[in-house]
Formats: structure tokens, C-alpha cells, sequence
């Protein structure tokens, strides 16, 4: 039942957030870590420039690959401790072509070139950073994006130690 309830919440986001790129094929989303910070980007990249799979690393670890696991090349973007991205940017035409991560340390990454239409995706309020990605993908790789937004877990630590805190 709580599989059941996470997958469709999980779904729905998807479905309620903006989708960057055309969209279509087979859906996939990281799975959200409630004890970890995103601490690192992995994208594959295909021999015709298109995003083929993404990946996240919560912490330590890193999640299964999204999209289309067999090709590209993978680069990935290691963020610091305390880094997180808050906005990001890309290209895409029928496939995802290039992926600009931006953290608030200043620093970027990107993957693929850019190259079609350009977007940009900032979260609905200034704290927030980005919790997860899900999208689509068919057999030439990823074509449509959508992007998680939420307060780093800092945020709801600090929320949580005053909400139980002796009352004077």
C-alpha cells in the first residue's frame, strides 16, 4: 500500500510539473531520498548529442540510471557539502541536447551542447533546491524533463529542533 502511494505521488508530480523538452515515451523517476542532500549529477550523453540517461547520487550513493542506460557517455558533476543547485537551464529539440546545472555557490555544469530550444527552471521560492528529476525517455534518449523542488533537509532539521525545544 505504501509503495503503492509512493509511486503515485511520485507520478503525479511529474505530471503537475513543467515538462522541459517534447515529451513522450517511457516515464522515469529518481527515487527521493528523505535522509539525503542531492550530492552529485550523472548524464550520458549519445554520439549525436542527445541526453541519454541521468542519474542522482543522494548522499553516498547513486540512484539507478534513468532513461536509456546501454549508451553515452557519462560525465558527472560533483556538488560540495552545503551545495546544492538551484536553477537550471538547457537545450532540446525532439531529445534532451544539453542540461546547465547552477548551484548556490556559483559554480555549473554542463552537459551536451546547447542546441534547439532553450529553457530555464528556477523553483517556485528562493530557498528551495532541487530534490529530484523525472521524465521521459524513448529509444534515442531522453526526451522531456521535469524538474523536484523542495527546502534542503537543513531547513526542516532546524524546523524540527525549534518545533521541539522547550517553551519558556
Amino acid at each position: 500500500m505504501l509503495l503503492r502511494l509512493t509511486l503515485t505521488l511520485l507520478w503525479s508530480t511529474c505530471l503537475v510539473a513543467q515538462m522541459y523538452g517534447s515529451g513522450g515515451g517511457k516515464y522515469f523517476s529518481t527515487p527521493r531520498d528523505h535522509e539525503y542532500e542531492i550530492t552529485g549529477i550523472r548524464v550520458a550523453v549519445g554520439s549525436f548529442g542527445i541526453l541519454k540517461s541521468i542519474q542522482v547520487r543522494y548522499g553516498p550513493s547513486w540512484t539507478t540510471v534513468s532513461g536509456c542506460p546501454s549508451s553515452g557517455t557519462p560525465q558527472e558533476f560533483i556538488l560540495y557539502p552545503g551545495e546544492h543547485i538551484t536553477w537550471i537551464s538547457g537545450y532540446y529539440k525532439m531529445y534532451l541536447r544539453s542540461l546547465n546545472l547552477h548551484t548556490n555557490i556559483g559554480r555549473s555544469a554542463t552537459f551536451g551542447k546547447d542546441d534547439g530550444m532553450k529553457f530555464a527552471v528556477y523553483p517556485d521560492q528562493f530557498e528551495k533546491v532541487l530534490t529530484g528529476i523525472c521524465g521521459h525517455c524513448k529509444l534515442l534518449g531522453i526526451t522531456g524533463l521535469c524538474f523536484e523542488w523542495d527546502y534542503p533537509l537543513e531547513f526542516w532539521d532546524m524546523i524540527w529542533q525549534n518545533s521541539t525545544l522547550p517553551k519558556k
